[in-house]
């Protein structure tokens, strides 16, 4: 069984190095650690519990373990410390609590901060004058779980006139959302659309450029 990974990553110059690790079925936590110069940068640490609530798959526990480290490199290889400062992990804790006390405050803290994600995994295609259909999914990054009940908005920006919304929606119990609208024909210009998902004081939104249609050969 998989029970851990280990991985350096090269980001614009720096080598950060990723480990992800299982905490064992006594304590069914993953935990990833991204470690530059030595000190701690970044952590993520989430529950497998759920899949001890059925018979134990550990093919599953595997694709979970190695699914949160892609993630994290992912972050990586998108720039989400690039520019964040190395603090050195208990820098300026004065505390009576234990090691493992302060260990655990301080991953908590990390993942206080976490957003929500939002996540397209299924669309027709958008072209002008035709229809875009998105099916979309908004989740918790650290989970993979679900954000129930989030509002999700689907809005046209184009060089050529002002925004405007084309669609709105509510992501179900499961954090899908199924939308369509019609996309304009512009006669000149570029168009993109903009898909914005939010759940209290939490955002996230997606990019995706309008092509135009193909044109028919002439004859």
């Amino acid at each position: 069984m998989v029970t851990g990974f280990n991985t350096d990553v090269q980001h614009r110059g720096k080598t950060y190095h990723v480990q992800t690790e299982d905490k064992g079925l006594q304590n069914p936590i993953i935990e990833t650690l991204i470690y530059m110069g030595g000190e701690i940068l970044a952590a993520r640490r989430t529950s497998y519990a759920d899949l001890l609530e059925k018979e134990v798959d550990e093919r599953e526990i595997g694709e979970r373990i190695e699914a949160q480290h892609n993630r994290m490199i992912l972050d990586i290889r998108e720039g989400k410390y690039h520019s964040k400062q190395i603090r050195p992990f208990g820098e300026g804790i004065i505390s009576n609590k234990s090691f493992d006390e302060v260990v655990l405050d301080w991953l908590k803290s990390q993942t206080a901060t976490e957003r929500i994600a939002l996540q397209m995994i299924g669309s027709d295609g958008f072209v002008e004058g035709g229809t875009a259909r998105l099916e979309l999914f908004v989740s918790r990054p650290s989970t993979s779980q679900g954000v129930a009940g989030a509002k999700v908005k689907v809005k046209l920006i184009s060089t050529v006139a002002k925004p405007r919304t084309l669609v709105e929606g509510t992501t179900d119990e499961a954090g899908r959302v199924t939308l369509s609208c019609p996309l304009p024909l512009l006669e000149e210009g570029t168009a993109a659309l903009i898909v914005q998902a939010s759940s209290g004081k939490e955002s996230a939104e997606i990019k995706q450029l309008i092509k135009k249609p193909a044109r028919k050969a002439a004859g």
